[in-house]
Order: structure tokens, then C-alpha cells, then sequence
């Protein structure tokens, strides 16, 4: 296994950030969206931006807006921005899908709207032009729900999992798995599996998915850890279990996504934790790691550090499958708190490559 390391970009203006940097790879290009977050206050985000590149991910366009990402403005003048989103190349129709969720700001002041609900947004690749922004439409029960940073799947005849996490009535967020169809328009919801969550603190949120060895594998955050469980159908989960090394002891990872990758027809966990020399970091979100996961346990000595550790988290990332058998993470440098820039970070925007 080799890691070639990619600095996309770097630098910033003290006031605005790049974030929710992520990838996907088509036929005959690739393509990264990602958007700015306002560092004066906490989720402050403007609209999606998109690149791409033509020559493997050597070069890349600069990040431009599109119309159909820009922020939507309501009668009330309170604004809905999509953010999180995740691209992935969708094989039946060639279309390139953005999924993500969004975040709702209070008129003008540029502050999140109390009990603002969440809704699952997508937007689709046409040429080089996204289409905008719409919602899927879903069971109320669900209504108050996200895709946000998800990894989703595309099944043999097309149709999606998409896994989400919802409003569950107790305060908490529950995680689930939606299955969808998808025309090269339109994303229609078509049933639901089974719900899970955590009973305390804010419940179980940002579940990814992949299908390996014959089964599907969703990791998922809380608070506290990260979780694992599996399904034989993509739908139906048995109960959560405690991410682990193979001896037992708990992974320590918190309060921060995990993503999915394989290699060399090995599935990999990519994570956060505790003890790598970064307890400068907020929430020990940086470096980013990858270790080999066999049902639910991660194998400690296949550990590897992906990204730098520069004072700037990394936590919301991307992890991507690319031809060729390989695969990339991709991840940007937040520059929240102030004062992580002493450690080296500069809003670089990471692409590792694993071959």
C-alpha cells in the first residue's frame, strides 16, 4: 500500500475557511464541491463551490460558485444553505448526484434558526452546472432529517441507500437507512429500514455505508465513540457495538464521523482518536487514520497516518473509491478555534491517495 500525499490548495483570509472538502471520481474527470465557513461564529456556512480535474487529480479548477448551490431565501427572508454535501458518481444514469443537508439561518442576522428543522437535499451534475437545490420528499416521521457527510450506495439496478439521521422526538437523533430511486432527475423515496440510536447525550448521527464481503457496514458517530453495525440486506441493522481493536479495547474516537474505504479487497476504517501526539486538536479531530476492520474490530498494527497534523482539524472528510482499484481521502483544514493556525495550518486541502 502506498499514500501519495496532494496539497489541492491552501490559504486563507483570517475570516473565511474552506470546509466539507469532497471528492468523486467519473469516467473522464473528477469532481470536488466544498464551501466557505464564516470562523466568527459556529456553522456559519455560505453556498456549495465545485472543481474539477481533468488529468487524475494532478491539477484542479479553482472553487466556483453555481446558482443552483447558492442559498435559498425564504418569503420570511430566512435562509436555507445545503451543506455537508457528498458527491457520488451514479453508474446507471452517468449523472454525478450531491447529497447532503441543510442549515437554516435567521433572516440577515447570519445565525442558525432556533428549532430549525433539517431537511436531505441533492442536486444534479448537467455538463459542468448543478441543478438546484431540491428535497426529498419522505414519511413526515422523517421529515427533520439529514444525509449530512454520508457515504451512500448504489445498488445493481440503480437504486440508492442513502443513510440519514433524523429527529426522533426525544431530543435525540436516531440513524437509519433510506432506499430510493433515482432517474437522473429525481430522487424518489421508496422505503426505510430499521432505526437506531444512542441513549444519552444527543443520540447516533452521520452513519456512512459500504457493501463488502457480502454484507453492508454503516459506521456512525455519538458523542462519546464511534459504532459499527452490519446488515445482510442494507436496510436492516442488528445493535451498535463499540468500534474495538481486535483485543477488546475501545477505539478512541469521539463526537467525530468516520468514513469508508476498500483496498486491495480489504475493508478499511478511516477515523479520528485519541493518543497520536494531538491534544492540541479540537476533539482530537486531526491527523486522519486508516486501519483494517474485520467484523467490527479494527487490526491495530494495520494502522496508518493519512493526513499532517497541523493544529486544524480534519474531522469532516471524505472517502472515496477511484479506478484502477484504488482510493482517496480528501480533507480540508478548519481553521476553528482561533489560534490553530500556530501549529502550521493554512486551510490546506488534502487528497491522499492509496495505491
Amino acid at each position: 500500500m502506498d499514500l501519495h500525499l496532494i496539497k489541492m490548495r491552501e490559504g486563507w483570509d483570517g475570516k473565511k475557511c474552506w470546509v466539507h472538502a469532497r471528492m468523486c471520481e467519473t469516467p473522464d474527470r473528477m469532481v470536488a464541491t466544498a464551501q466557505h465557513l464564516d470562523v466568527s461564529g459556529s456553522d456559519l456556512f455560505a453556498g456549495i463551490h465545485v472543481s474539477f480535474s481533468y488529468d487524475g487529480g494532478k491539477t484542479w479548477s479553482e472553487f466556483a460558485p453555481q446558482d443552483g448551490l447558492a442559498p435559498i431565501v425564504d418569503e420570511a427572508g430566512d435562509v436555507t444553505v445545503g451543506c455537508d454535501g457528498t458527491p457520488m458518481y451514479h453508474k446507471k444514469t452517468g449523472k454525478v448526484l450531491l447529497l447532503g443537508h441543510t442549515a437554516v439561518y435567521l433572516g440577515s442576522t447570519g445565525k442558525l434558526k432556533p428549532n430549525r428543522k433539517r431537511s436531505t437535499f441533492y442536486s444534479v451534475l448537467n455538463g459542468d452546472t448543478f441543478s438546484r437545490i431540491r428535497f426529498v420528499e419522505m414519511p413526515e416521521a422523517l421529515f427533520d432529517s439529514g444525509n449530512g457527510c454520508g457515504q451512500s450506495i448504489e445498488l445493481e439496478d440503480g437504486t440508492l441507500l442513502i443513510p440519514i439521521y433524523f429527529a426522533d422526538g426525544s431530543g435525540r437523533t436516531s440513524v437509519t437507512v433510506m432506499h430510493c430511486a433515482f432517474d437522473g432527475e429525481t430522487v424518489t423515496f421508496l422505503e426505510v429500514g430499521n432505526s437506531m440510536t444512542a441513549e444519552k447525550d444527543r443520540g447516533m448521527g452521520e452513519p456512512s455505508i459500504i457493501f463488502h464481503g457480502g454484507r453492508y457496514h454503516m459506521t456512525i458517530r455519538t458523542d462519546s465513540a464511534g459504532y459499527y453495525t452490519s446488515s445482510a440486506d442494507g436496510l436492516h441493522y442488528g445493535e451498535p457495538q463499540l468500534w474495538q481493536w481486535e483485543d477488546g479495547e475501545i477505539l478512541p474516537n469521539y463526537n467525530t464521523q468516520q468514513h469508508w474505504l476498500t483496498f486491495d479487497d480489504r475493508l478499511y476504517l478511516v477515523y479520528t482518536r485519541r493518543g497520536v501526539h494531538n491534544d492540541h486538536v479540537f476533539r482530537h479531530r486531526a491527523p486522519l487514520l486508516m486501519a483494517e476492520a474485520r467484523e467490527g474490530r479494527l487490526i491495530r498494527d494495520t494502522e496508518r497516518i493519512l493526513t499532517p497534523e497541523r493544529g486544524a482539524r480534519l474531522g469532516n472528510f471524505c472517502a472515496c473509491q477511484l479506478s484502477d482499484g484504488r482510493a482517496a481521502v480528501m480533507a480540508a483544514e478548519w481553521m476553528q478555534p482561533a489560534g490553530c493556525e500556530k501549529y502550521g495550518s493554512n486551510n490546506a486541502i488534502w487528497i491522499v491517495e492509496i495505491e
